[in-house]
């Protein structure tokens, strides 16, 4: 049963390259562009560097963030034609600073990207290397903050490291979250373990609701019934065609092979 396995790899890496697609080092030159969200407390921002030929060499993506986030930029500065604007935006491992002119409701100029040393420190000192410019934009992008990493050891999370620290807080992984967890039930904290359960729904809510039907799920067996979507109408249409009393790996099978429809 390896299916479920490997579509939540897929979605955590999906997760995290979403993300990491916005990265630009701190040392290259880049540009970026600040425009209107999709809602009105969000940002449509987008940065590139490097010299992009023929689809290579090409470092480029966007995220919408919330406006509140970063200072020197309003909404309202892009209804102004040729406006100069110095937009930062300051988390804890470091500043982004996008800096240019509004042009077409948009805002476009130069990129730059200057890592927190101290940041880097504290981190250092919780057991944390590898802090390259590249991640440490990346916990720029996602908010990832030394307190916040504090609150997920203190919670019992194990196995964190430079990399899977992306992927918890991308995933919204939160200390509530892992708590809510083990609480239900599931004491094993691994990081990736944890990440992998978040990123296919898995929730203290579900879990309730799969013992409400009489299952006792393990934390792999949570993962597979999120995956396949088997929920209590599924097991109800089940019993309606009067297959009674299946197992967790038999609806599991039922649903990969499609035999319900």
């Amino acid at each position: 049963m390896r299916k479920p396995l490997v579509l939540v790899k897929t979605l955590i890496l999906f997760s995290i390259t979403a993300f990491s697609a916005t990265i630009a080092l701190a040392d290259s030159a880049g540009t970026c562009s600040i425009r209107a969200g999709q809602t009105d407390e969000k940002m449509s921002f987008s940065s590139e560097r490097g010299h992009c030929v023929a689809g290579r060499n090409c470092h480029e993506g966007s995220s919408d963030m919330l406006w509140s986030r970063w200072s020197g930029i309003t909404a309202q500065d892009l209804e102004h034609e040729g406006a100069a604007v110095d937009a930062r935006m300051k988390a804890d491992s470091g500043e982004m600073r996008c800096v240019g002119t509004v042009h077409d409701a948009a805002m476009r100029g130069t990129y730059s990207f200057t890592p927190d040393e101290e940041f880097v420190k504290r981190m250092q000192a919780m057991g944390f290397d590898d802090l390259t410019p590249d991640r440490l934009q990346g916990y720029a992008m996602l908010d990832v903050t030394t307190e916040w990493v504090k609150q997920m050891k203190d919670a019992g999370v194990t196995e964190m490291t430079t990399q899977n620290v992306m992927g918890l807080r991308a995933l919204k992984v939160g200390p509530a979250y892992v708590k809510a967890m083990s609480a239900a039930g599931y004491p094993e904290l691994r990081a990736q373990k944890l990440t992998s359960m978040k990123a296919v729904g898995v929730s203290p809510e579900k879990v309730q609701a799969i013992r409400a039907m009489g299952y006792s799920p393990t934390q792999e067996e949570l993962i597979q019934m999120s995956v396949f979507k088997i929920d209590a109408p599924f097991v109800e249409k089940m019993k309606a065609h009067g297959f009674k009393n299946l197992t967790i790996a038999q609806l599991v099978k039922i649903k990969v092979f499609k035999l319900d429809e």
